[in-house]
């Protein structure tokens, strides 16, 4: 071919100048072509998978540790009902009143006063205390006391004070703040304080 003349007629060291420029424009349009855009998406393939694997740890420390909650929160739950359960109802509440006060008087005290004063709305729970001040020997109040810790529904002793009576029995008089708690569920009104029953009179 004439047009092939020049390069077949060229001297060999031209000949191989030539092929070498030929593999070289070659290789270039290969890489431009073709190699460049599959390692660019190599390339954003490898980033991506790199942020999947990076979710991926992270999604699974979240589960470990949600894991963890879940098992604190039903612990708490647990708790939280074993609580209830040994927490008086509004309707409970006039049949606890009595039994403190027929436990104080199973225990010898004379009781003056016997006030459930209005309950104090807190967290979880409305507080309910219970005033009571009554008369009898330290024996008889340590009686009562250890009654009352035996009540399946809880009754704490929340504020206390002793005075003493000039008397040849030895008799003292206490003036005693006893705590309830009645389980609050969300938005409950506040439960109507209920009427005690002295034991005095009995």
């Amino acid at each position: 071919m004439a047009l092939l003349d020049p390069i077949t007629n060229a001297p060999k060291n031209q000949k191989v100048a030539l092929g070498v420029m030929a593999c070289v424009i070659v290789a270039a349009l290969g890489y431009f072509l073709l190699l460049s855009p599959k390692q660019i998406e190599r390339d954003a393939l490898r980033a991506q998978g790199e942020q999947v694997r990076a979710e991926l740890t992270q999604a699974q420390a979240l589960e470990a540790s949600l894991r963890g909650f879940r098992a604190q929160a039903e612990a708490l739950r647990k708790r939280l009902e074993a609580a209830q359960e040994r927490l008086p109802t509004e309707k409970e509440m006039p049949g606890l009143y009595r039994q403190i006060s027929d436990l104080a008087f199973q225990s010898g005290l004379a009781m003056a006063v016997f006030t459930p004063r209005t309950p104090e709305e807190k967290e979880i729970f409305f507080d309910v205390p219970i005033t009571v001040n009554a008369e009898g020997t330290f024996h008889q109040f340590g009686n009562f006391l250890a009654r009352m810790g035996k009540m399946p529904r809880i009754v704490n002793l929340n504020d206390w004070r002793l005075l003493g009576i000039d008397r040849p029995t030895g008799t003292i008089r206490a003036e005693v703040t006893l705590m309830t708690y009645i389980f609050r569920p969300e938005g409950a009104p506040p439960p109507k304080p209920q009427p005690g029953q002295p034991g005095a009179g009995r």
